[in-house]
């Protein structure tokens, strides 16, 4: 939900890929928000940030990343788009980045999920507050029900059911933000490559499987709010029509949502559903 009270603090952006941080960006522009932009080395951005001069640093340069907020007196920081998980036996850290490190790494066998609650469990005991991207973008849902003019079946509404328990149970082993469900089956499940991926294997279904798929797109239940939340866009639904999927199932406050009303209008177009859980 959108936060008025942070809407003129001044805020740090940790980029990842994609096209949420520059969505961020114009955003602030809009609004006159002071604003400065983080980015990792070692990633590749599909997006040339240079204009905003970025500061560039790498995963183990905490006490670099911290002066340069105290620098710049910026207290307010969000992690929006997605990253490469570093090797992190590899790393080279300064002092406090050996700490976080050592924390992560007490941590990591619990899986993704875990590492990133210490990332921002280290920064807030920094003194920083990391936002939510919905506090400042207007990119969820918030009101449970169909967003679209075409509704889910009984019978999809079966299949929706056997894909929420999937994700479910599928995030016990941290995986699974992502499913595709048709005729009561789990025809693909989200792995390392991402949603994308996942809907192009979609592609290659033959029979009843072909118009019968549903897209079902959360949070595991024990995800964090702060970082990495489950997103979709136009090019999501762009994808899900080409994989002939029928309709897309999203969880309110909880699935970041590029475009809105684009959305909508496209799921229309296309006859799709598109249903807040």
């Amino acid at each position: 939900m959108l936060d008025n009270n942070i809407n003129l603090e001044p805020i740090a952006i940790f980029a990842g890929r994609g096209q949420m941080p520059q969505i961020l960006i114009d955003d602030c522009l809009k609004r006159k928000r002071k604003f400065i932009i983080f980015l990792l080395k070692s990633e590749i951005y599909e997006i040339d940030y240079a204009q905003y001069n970025p500061f560039q640093i790498a995963y183990g340069e905490v006490e670099k990343f911290l002066k340069i907020l105290h620098d710049n007196k910026i207290q307010h920081l969000v992690f929006i788009g997605g990253v490469t998980k570093p090797n992190f036996s590899a790393l080279k850290v300064d002092k406090k980045g050996a700490l976080l490190l050592a924390k992560i790494i007490a941590n990591k066998i619990l899986g993704d999920d875990a590492v990133l609650r210490t990332v921002i469990n280290f920064f807030e005991k920094e003194g920083l507050k990391i936002l939510r991207i919905d506090q400042l973008l207007d990119c969820v849902f918030s009101t449970k029900g169909s967003q679209s003019i075409l509704i889910p079946s009984h019978q999809d509404i079966i299949d929706i059911d056997l894909g929420i328990k999937a994700i479910k149970h599928f995030a016990k082993f941290d995986i699974g933000q992502a499913v595709v469900v048709a005729q009561k089956q789990i025809i693909a499940v989200e792995a390392q490559e991402g949603t994308d991926e996942m809907i192009k294997r979609c592609q290659n279904l033959r029979g009843d499987f072909t118009k019968n798929a549903i897209l079902i797109k959360m949070k595991k239940p024990q995800q964090i709010n702060k970082a990495d939340l489950p997103t979709i866009g136009i090019d999501t639904i762009k994808l899900c029509v080409e994989s002939n999927i029928k309709g897309i199932v999203i969880q309110a406050n909880s699935t970041l949502v590029l475009n809105k009303d684009e959305v909508i209008k496209m799921t229309n177009n296309h006859q799709m559903f598109l249903k807040v859980i």
